[in-house]
């Protein structure tokens, strides 16, 4: 289908601008000639310029994308959730590329797909080339906005460093995750859709499950990238054991909640067995953080599924013994040194000084913060020995929401956890109203928060917020997940303010 023919078909006569400006000769001119006809003809005169020149100057890595700019947006607009499913199958493997060409990918899979894919959207619902159901946004989209006015007052005012440094970075960490909460927002995408997101799932597990291992048994056959934690740790290609575990659960969850679901004997076998692939890889991670979010995900599957669980645990339980004596040996060793040697003891220690250091930092300036990004720049005045436990001062705050504490205070702490808190309260509300059996099911709904629960946990050890894009970008990706879930089965009543709350504010109008 030409572009001609594909905005023919698409542009409805009653879009946003005839609605504003009413049935004017004009208004005719953009619906019936200009969108359909000479828009199509504009775009590929002015691309198809912009083409010739990047490939008469052989700046190929522009003209291609350039090139599948449009069919990528046809794609979009007929089936934006392929954004999301895009960027999950390809950005995991090009993150901190060194090499020209890598950046230039990330740049576009990462930076540039998922504004993108939300720009079509938008664009595409106010020129009335597709309609979609309404989508009612409210407290936790303001909060997201409002903490994006803060951000970027907190950034121009108190950033000591480049503040055009600055900016790129909490685009990346920040602004990049916030789209992406916004398009699945924007998309509710139904029962089947996440049907067919499974698929993009159960590969990222193989692929990541498959790096984890041969990192460990033959290092030598992966990208240098990939193996510098070789020996110590499993993180695939993502970099970061708590980004890996996380995604590999993530994945693993959704597969689980179809496989219990699924009347196929041969297909739950297969998804089960996936799953405990990935609980294998989380194992091989050996982070203690992602050990314990593993555990407690393992003890709330039992009240939610018992019976599958408790079997599977019996299996999966067998198999690690079996192994444990041969294959795994030295795995094993490695993780009771992790539990119990010194250097679990040394890991804590190295913690405490900047630890208090933050929580000083804090006590200084709790409402406003340091400054976006200055964390290291301020924390060494407050850096100083806790008891006995030797000075580190090499070492980040290692939690995430201390950090976000320091640096944006509470104003920008409060509004950035807002969304997650008020979820919570609306999930409790509609739990009874959810179908009781099925994928899509109030099990879907609380597996999705035991994710949720994991990755709180493992960014409670580390600083996610400052250095890890794709975990950040994970975080919302679910938070979208279960506010379109729990917005799904809510009532007007749900959301409106406590009874105290609309007396006061009657009271202040008498």
């Amino acid at each position: 289908m030409g572009l001609t023919s594909y905005f023919s078909s698409k542009i409805n006569k009653k879009t946003v601008i005839a609605e504003i400006f009413g049935d004017k000769t004009w208004v005719y001119f953009w619906e019936a000639r200009f969108l359909p006809r000479w828009l199509p003809l504009l775009l590929g005169l002015s691309l198809g310029t912009v083409e010739a020149f990047l490939i008469v100057k052989g700046l190929w890595h522009l003209a291609i994308p350039l090139a599948a700019a449009i069919p990528i947006a046809i794609l979009f607009n007929r089936y934006p959730f392929a954004a999301v499913m895009i960027w999950l199958l390809f950005v995991p493997y090009f993150l901190n590329e060194p090499t020209a060409a890598g950046r230039v990918i990330y740049w576009l899979l990462y930076r540039a797909l998922i504004p993108f894919g939300l720009g079509v959207v938008i664009l595409s619902d106010w020129m009335g080339i597709k309609k979609r159901e309404p989508v009612r946004l409210g407290r936790a989209e303001l909060s997201m906005l409002l903490f994006l006015g803060v951000l970027t007052v907190n950034i121009l005012l108190l950033s000591t460093k480049g503040k055009t440094q600055t900016f790129i970075k909490a685009y990346d960490l920040i602004f990049i995750p916030f789209c992406l909460y916004w398009l699945i927002r924007l998309l509710v995408p139904t029962e089947k859709d996440w049907k067919r997101f499974l698929w993009i799932a159960f590969i990222t597990i193989i692929a990541q499950a498959t790096i984890g291992i041969i990192s460990w048994f033959a290092p030598e056959l992966l990208p240098t990238k990939w193996v510098s934690l070789a020996g110590e740790r499993t993180v695939g290609s993502l970099r970061n054991v708590a980004v890996y575990t996380s995604t590999l659960l993530f994945c693993s969850l959704l597969l689980f909640q179809y496989a219990v679901n699924s009347a196929s004997p041969k297909l739950r076998f297969g998804l089960l067995v996936t799953f405990g692939l990935a609980l294998y890889c989380v194992f091989m991670s050996f982070s203690r953080a992602s050990w314990l979010g593993e555990g407690v995900i393992l003890l709330s599957l039992i009240f939610i599924h018992p019976k599958v669980v408790i079997r599977f645990a019996v299996v999966l339980g067998i198999v690690i013994f079996v192994l444990s004596g041969t294959l795994l040996a030295e795995q094993v060793a490695w993780s009771y040194e992790r539990l119990t040697g010194e250097e679990a003891q040394d890991s804590a220690e190295s913690r405490a000084s900047v630890t208090n250091a933050s929580l000083k930092m804090v006590e200084r300036k709790p409402v406003f913060g340091w400054g976006y990004g200055n964390f290291d720049q301020y924390k060494q005045p407050f850096m100083e020995r806790v008891g006995n436990i030797r000075l580190h001062d090499n070492e980040t705050s290692h939690n995430t929401y201390l950090t976000i504490l320091t640096e944006l205070g509470a104003i920008g702490f409060l509004l950035y956890f807002f969304p997650v808190v008020w979820w919570i309260i609306l999930s409790l509300k509609v739990r009874r109203r959810l179908p009781s059996r099925g994928f899509w099911s109030w099990q879907l709904l609380v597996i999705l928060w035991l994710v949720m629960l994991h990755m709180f946990i493992v960014s409670s050890f580390m600083d996610m917020i400052r250095f890890f894009p794709f975990g950040n970008a994970l975080w919302w990706l679910v938070l979208a997940s279960i506010g379109n879930m729990v917005n799904a089965y809510l009532k007007p009543v749900d959301t409106q303010a406590p009874k105290w709350a609309q007396l006061a504010t009657n009271s202040l109008y008498r």
